[in-house]
Parts: C-alpha cells; sequence; structure tokens
C-alpha cells in the first residue's frame, strides 16, 4: 500500500465551495453521504491468509560440517523460592550470534512455588564435530521427549538417526552446564546418558565405591548404575527418575492404600498388576513421576501447591529398565523450564528483528529497549504479563493528534464534517491493518497462549512443520513457521501499540519517525495557519473573564469567539461556529489526558489504564466540567431546542454528586455542545499559543479537577456488566434495539443460573439507554447474589 496522501481529494467539491450539508436536530452538519464513504472504506478487503515468524538466528538449512561452530550462551537459572530439587544452569549453542540488548537476556518465569530467574550471558565460541551434534541432539529430543510425553516407550523409535541428522531446520542445543572452578562448561557426561546400554555400563563399571549389585528387569547392575537415572516400568509404560535406594522397604513391606487398609507390596502389585515379586528381600528405588511441562510465562500464578503424594512412588527393581543414565532429577526438572525460556527468546528475537526494521529507516537515534518492542506485539490474549493495551491507548491518542493537528492547518477552510473523513482514512483499523501488512507487522504479532505441547523440539525434523524463508523490508530474511488468520483490528491495535512504543521512549519526534515509517507523514512545523476569522471579541464574549477562568490571555480573542459560537448562531458578522476547532481541541485534550494518566501512573494495569482514559475523555465529563465553569452561560447560539435543552441539565445538576466529574451516574444525557465547548476552548488556546500543548493542559486541567484516580474510578455499567458476565460466565444475550420517532428503546437481557434478568430503558440517546439497561441488570444480579 502507498504512504497515505494528505493531498488525496475526498469528495469532488472544492474547499470553497459551499457544502450541501443539512443540520441535525442538534445543528450541526449532517454528512449521511461522507460517513458512508468511511463505512465503505472499513469494509474494504484485505487479505487476512497472514504469516507466524520464527527468527532466523535459532534456524540453519545446510548441513552438518565436520566441524560446526556454535555461540555459547550460559543460562543461569536462580531459584525464588524452596525446593528440594535444585535447578542446573543450561548452555545454549546457536549457529548465529544474537543482537539484543542486555536487559532482554533476562527473563523471569512464573511457577507454582514462586518465580524463576533466568540470566543469559555470552560466553564465547566452540566447535562441535558430527557425531557431538548428534549425541547432543539424541539427548536433548530424549529429555524432551520423556518430559512431554511422560513415558519413554518409543524413545529407541524417536531417537533413531535419520531423525537427528543434516535435514534438521530448528538447529540449536539445550545441554545441562556444570563448572570446572570459574569456567561453564558442558555436562558431558549427562550429555552421554541418552548412550545407556547394560554392556557398555558394565565394561566401562570400575573403581565403585558402593560395588552393590542390584536385580533389575534387564539382569544385575551395580546400584552406582541406577542412582540418578531415568528407567522405565514395561508394565505400565511409566517413566521415574531414580534418586536413590530405600533400604527400609521391600516387597515384603507394608503399604497403606487409600482407603485406609494395609497390605503388602508384593500382595499389591500381584491384586493390582498380576505381577508376582521374585526378590522380596531386594530394596526398592526412590522414583519421583517425570515433572509436567507447564506454560510459566503465563501471567496468573497458581497458588503455592503441595507436591502430589502420588509424585513420588516405591518402584521394585525387578520391573525397572534404565533408559538414560547417569542423570539427575535436577537436570529434568531444569529441562521443564526450557520450553517457556525458549519461547520467551523467540518472542525477543522476533521483537528485536522488528526494531532493526526500523532504526535501518530513520529510527537509529532512538534506543527502544526490545521488550517494549515484545509488549506492543503482545495481545492480551497470550495471557502474559504484560500486553498492548496501555501502549495502544497512547499511540491511539498520539496518532488522531498528530493527524488532527495537520489536516488542521492543511485544510484551513475544510469543515469539521469533511475533516472527520479526511482523519477516518488515516486511523481507522482497515487503513492502519494495511500499512502494517505492507510493512508485514502480522508475520510477528503474539496473539495466542503458549502451549508447550506446540513448542518445537530443535534439532529433530519428523515432518511436522516446514519452515519457509520470507524477505522483510530492510531485505533480511526471516522464516514462516505457519498462516493465520488476523482480524483488521488486531493488526491496527499493534500500529498503535508501536507508536506508543516509540512515543514512550524516544518522545513525539521518535513517534513521528514511526509514523513515517508506516506510512503516514506528518509535518507539524512548516503549515503556517492563516485565520479568516475577523470579529470585535469584545462585542459578544466577556474576554476578560474567560481570560480569568481560564487562566490564559489570548493573543487573538477571536478564537474565544469561534470557540463559543453554536452552528444555530447565524449572524453575518461571525463566519463560522466552533466545530472546526472541537475537532482539534478533542485530539489535544485526549493526548494531554492519556500522556498525563500513563505517565502518573506508571504500575497500574493496561486495563486500568483504559478504563481511567475512558472515564476522562468523554462529553459528560467534559460537560460536567463546562457546566460547573459556568461555559453553557455563555455559548452563542439561537436554538430553542438547545436552550432547553441545557437549562433543564443544569437544574438537573442538584441530583448529582459533583465531587468527581466523569458523569456516569447521570442518568441524562448531556447535550453534546456543553462537551464540545470544553473541547474547542481547549482547540483555541492551542492555536493562539502557537500550538503548546503544555499551556492547553495548564489551563484546561484545573477545570477537570478533581480528575479520576484509580481510587475514584467507577466502571461504566456497560462494562461491568459484560466483565460480570465472563467471570460467572453468564449469557449475555445480543441487546434488542427499537428506534421510532427518535426515541431508542434498548432490552438488556441476561440468563444467570437458569434464571433471566433483563430491562428495557427508552431514551433519546441510544448509549444512554443501553447505560441505564445495563445498569439495572447489574443491580439485579447483584441483588440475587446476595439474597
Amino acid at each position: 500500500m502507498e504512504p497515505v496522501d494528505m493531498e488525496e481529494d475526498i469528495s469532488q467539491l472544492h474547499p470553497a465551495d459551499p457544502l450541501p450539508f443539512a443540520l441535525t436536530d442538534s445543528l450541526v452538519p449532517d454528512i449521511v453521504f461522507e460517513e458512508h464513504d468511511v463505512e465503505e472504506i472499513e469494509k474494504e478487503p484485505y487479505n487476512d491468509d497472514q504469516p507466524i515468524f520464527f527468527p532466523p538466528e535459532l534456524v540453519n538449512k545446510g548441513s552438518l560440517d565436520s566441524m560446526t561452530k556454535y555461540y555459547c550462551y550460559l543460562m543461569e537459572l536462580k531459584q525464588n523460592f524452596d525446593y528440594e530439587v535444585p535447578v542446573q544452569n543450561i548452555m545454549l549453542l546457536v549457529r548465529n550470534q544474537f543482537d539484543m540488548d542486555e536487559k532482554s537476556m533476562n527473563i523471569e518465569l512464573e511457577v507454582d512455588r514462586g518465580t524463576l530467574t533466568v540470566n543469559m550471558k555470552y560466553i564465547g565460541l566452540k566447535c562441535l564435530n558430527s557425531d557431538q551434534v548428534i549425541l547432543c541432539r539424541r539427548f536433548q529430543l530424549a529429555v524432551f521427549q520423556v518430559l512431554m510425553y511422560r513415558k519413554a516407550e518409543k524413545l529407541a523409535e524417536v531417537l533413531c538417526d535419520h531423525t537427528l541428522g543434516n535435514n534438521s531446520e530448528i538447529d540449536y542445543l539445550l545441554l545441562p552446564s556444570n563448572y570446572v572452578g570459574q569456567s561453564p562448561l558442558i555436562d558431558w557426561l549427562s550429555v552421554t546418558s541418552v548412550t545407556f546400554s547394560y554392556e557398555k555400563a558394565c565394561k566401562n563399571h570400575v573403581n565403585c565405591n558402593a560395588d552393590i549389585l542390584i536385580q533389575i528387569k534387564s539382569g544385575l547392575v551395580c546400584t552406582c548404575m541406577i542412582q540418578n537415572s531415568l528407567v522405565t516400568t514395561p508394565h505400565n509404560g511409566h517413566a521415574y527418575i531414580i534418586s536413590g535406594l530405600l533400604t527400609n522397604i521391600n516387597a515384603n513391606s507394608l503399604l497403606r492404600l487409600s482407603d485406609g487398609r494395609l497390605m503388602t507390596y508384593k500382595e499389591y502389585y500381584e491384586k493390582r498388576h498380576g505381577i508376582n515379586l521374585c526378590y522380596s528381600q531386594v530394596s526398592f528405588l526412590a522414583g519421583r513421576r517425570i515433572f509436567r511441562v507447564q506454560n510459566h510465562i503465563q501471567r496468573r500464578r497458581k497458588q503455592k501447591e503441595k507436591e502430589s503424594s502420588n509424585a513420588f512412588v516405591e518402584l521394585p527393581p525387578e520391573l525397572c529398565c534404565v533408559v538414560m543414565s547417569p542423570i539427575s532429577i535436577s537436570t529434568f526438572y531444569s529441562f521443564t523450564f526450557l520450553p517457556s525460556i525458549m519461547h520467551r527468546l523467540e518472542s525477543l528475537l522476533l521483537a528485536t528483528s522488528l526494531k532493526k526494521m526500523h532504526l535501518n529507516h530513520c529510527v537509529q537515534n532512538v534506543a527502544i529497549p526490545t521488550m517494549k518492542v515484545l509488549e506492543a506485539i503482545t495481545t492480551k490474549k497470550c495471557l502474559e504479563n504484560f500486553h498492548l493495551e496501555s501502549l495502544e491507548t497512547l499511540g491511539d491518542s498520539f496518532l488522531k493528534y498528530a493527524v488532527c493537528q495537520q489536516l488542521f492547518k492543511k485544510y484551513q477552510n475544510h469543515q469539521e464534517g469533511l475533516l472527520s473523513i479526511r482523519k477516518e482514512k488515516f486511523i481507522s483499523n482497515t487503513a492502519l491493518s494495511m500499512l502494517g501488512c505492507d510493512k508485514k507487522l502480522p508475520g510477528f504479532i503474539r496473539d495466542e497462549p503458549f502451549d508447550p505441547k506446540d513448542w518445537m523440539i530443535p534439532g529433530y525434523n519428523c515432518g511436522s512443520y516446514s519452515l519457509n524463508e520470507e524477505t522483510l523490508c530492510n531485505a533480511k530474511k526471516i522464516y514462516v513457521r505457519g498462516r493465520r488468520k488476523l482480524k483488521f483490528k488486531k493488526v491496527a491495535d499493534v500500529v498503535e501499540a508501536l507508536i506508543g512504543a516509540y512515543l514512550s521512549t524516544g518522545g513525539e519526534a521518535a513517534g513521528l519517525l514511526f509514523l513515517d515509517w508506516i506510512g503516514i507523514s506528518i509535518n507539524f512545523t512548516n503549515i503556517p495557519y492563516e485565520r479568516h476569522f475577523k470579529v470585535r471579541a469584545e462585542k459578544f464574549v466577556n474576554v476578560q473573564h474567560f481570560e480569568s477562568l481560564l487562566h490564559y490571555s489570548f493573543q487573538d480573542p477571536s478564537l474565544l469567539v469561534e470557540a463559543l459560537t453554536h452552528g444555530s448562531y447565524m449572524l453575518a458578522e461571525i463566519p463560522g461556529c466552533y466545530q472546526r476547532l472541537e475537532f482539534l481541541g478533542d485530539s489535544v485534550l485526549d493526548y494531554l489526558i492519556t500522556l498525563h494518566l500513563y505517565n502518573k501512573y506508571p504500575g497500574i494495569t493496561p486495563g486500568l489504564l483504559t478504563d481511567l482514559r475512558s472515564a476522562s475523555v468523554n462529553n459528560n465529563c467534559y460537560a460536567l466540567s463546562a457546566v460547573k465553569a459556568g461555559f453553557h452561560k455563555h455559548i452563542l447560539q439561537s436554538s430553542q431546542k438547545l436552550y432547553k435543552d441545557i437549562k433543564e441539565t443544569v437544574e438537573s445538576f442538584q441530583e448529582l454528586s459533583l465531587e468527581y466529574t466523569f458523569g456516569w451516574e447521570s442518568e441524562k444525557s448531556f447535550p453534546k455542545v456543553l462537551g464540545d465547548v470544553m473541547e474547542s476552548l481547549a482547540g483555541a488556546i492551542f492555536v493562539d499559543s502557537g500550538y503548546n500543548k503544555e499551556i492547553v493542559f495548564q489551563s484546561i486541567r484545573p477545570l477537570l479537577e478533581p480528575m479520576i484516580t484509580p481510587e475514584t474510578l467507577k466502571v461504566h455499567p456497560v462494562k461491568e456488566l459484560y466483565e460480570l458476565c465472563q467471570k460467572q460466565h453468564y449469557e449475555l444475550r445480543k441487546p434488542i434495539v427499537s428506534h421510532e420517532d427518535g426515541i431508542s428503546s434498548i432490552t438488556i437481557e441476561v440468563e444467570a443460573n437458569g434464571k433471566v434478568f433483563k430491562h428495557t430503558s427508552t431514551v433519546c440517546d441510544k448509549k444512554m439507554a443501553k447505560k441505564l439497561a445495563s445498569k439495572e441488570v447489574l443491580k439485579s444480579l447483584k441483588g440475587a447474589s446476595c439474597s
């Protein structure tokens, strides 16, 4: 898609031509034709068959050399919880060196018992011969197969050489590490455990201190060979990790069953499994069931769980076959975290690739953290500790602010209706999605929770996946591991979040550079603004009074007249109304308040930031503030209906608490003109001050006080009802809507616990009707739950 062109005409109308707009009941232009055009733009189709990218740093499509060079990274695992099984450091060997900032190399995982910190650091190059590479692949495949499926019965089939040779595409090694002195090394003793055989074990069995033979299923072995080993019990196909001998338990020992009965192990195995234990005096083995591989980057940490009583078992040696030895329980425990670690690392590498695309364009001076980019491409659906909503909220407000300011200056004769249509061509979900797709952003988007079962084991090519090479905008290669469908809004949200990421890191200059990269060229400085609104302000407005209220002195007081003039005020002396300034001021106030909330509450959740913004940036909030300041007394208008609506609104204020100004307590709709005037005054100050947004905030913020805080926030009834139904699994049915003679009627209906709760509200404003109906249904649901 070509960059969005500010010069493109929307219609055949010349800016100087009279606009053929009728007026609505609220006496604002009715632009039915143009609104239809916007709807058509929103419906414009786009290819939704999008790629899923995989980082090239973890891919190698070439064959193994006699000596293969690997870049080595040490993963230092630190347990921030108490557990009897310690973790072991892991060595990551890759064919391509990572180009990530140092902070991104630190990862924190959620564990049932607390958190696990992973610190990664580069430790140098290492060369492995082809036999060593095959051995390492066999080892990691064996460990992951056992952990994923908790059995080892098909391990020999999986480990056959043809699956581990030169055809592997995802090519990196994950190996246990130990220290020799201060130097971290590969734990080759554990790696070679995958080659265990009884013949080799007996042949190499020398200088053993234990020298105690024990009967297992395949014959006599020394106890040193079965401790720290992986065994399988063929009668049930289960795999266990052996940590030692239970010298006080054998086949004649008593076992307490779950119903309280006692019987010997010998009797138990005979009755439960039909197995007659032959070696009654042989000590049992202390076994542990295989650990579960979980999603450790999910944001909701489970409550601390007690170790299952079934996790630890007493195994008769004669039923056990050794599969891997020697390998410790710590190695298996540590490897359970690796799918989650590598998933996060894959995501960080993709975020780095995306960041490089921007850097190669023109934002090389912006040192944006990789984690900030990752946040911007991670949706809420991933269920992680971060997602894009906060950055999207910030980016959305800045995009509107930038576009509206540009359009206001560029099209100085356009009415607000045409400016709004032009704005939609920039900021609609369809427009942003198409720009994002042209930059191949969908391939980077993370939109599903991590499932360890779908994680692709490195070095193993079983035909279940295929990587196809693709070229990015900066001519760098990346790999595609699958296709998916993405809605327009998902891509648009990521575009806005990336705007927010650059804005929050490098300020407005960085935000504008990103906009330019994505295809929206904004230039604030080189467009002079000419005023064609010449009136003697004092004749129509008490300028001194307003300057006192606003704590601002106007250089051009005619801006004040324009900001207070409603479309119904048809005097020849006044050439226009407030709508252009309202168009500009709306975006300025939205951006200022959003930026204020983002900076003031950096620790709040993304959802709370969105709620704070919604409660702070709306017509009711502005209307209440306007009435508190007395602005309604000075609006220049000549509509009897509007006068009556304003009068009724002001009279109803005595029923409201004005302690806060979000206005959701009101059960009446506020005339739009009241909120519009607050926005048009912000636009007037913005223009008069030379587009200084800080001056606007200093002037308007006191009028909005007390501003909403996380403590005073009340969730909108419509959203509260939706969230309650989601949480309690109630059925929220589709609203029943009807319109007649300008009156809207909406019925909200919820089925909860076999009972239907519904309410119908009928008022002029559709949004108010939905709010009131939702409020009543909420009240009924809460009452029913308390009774």
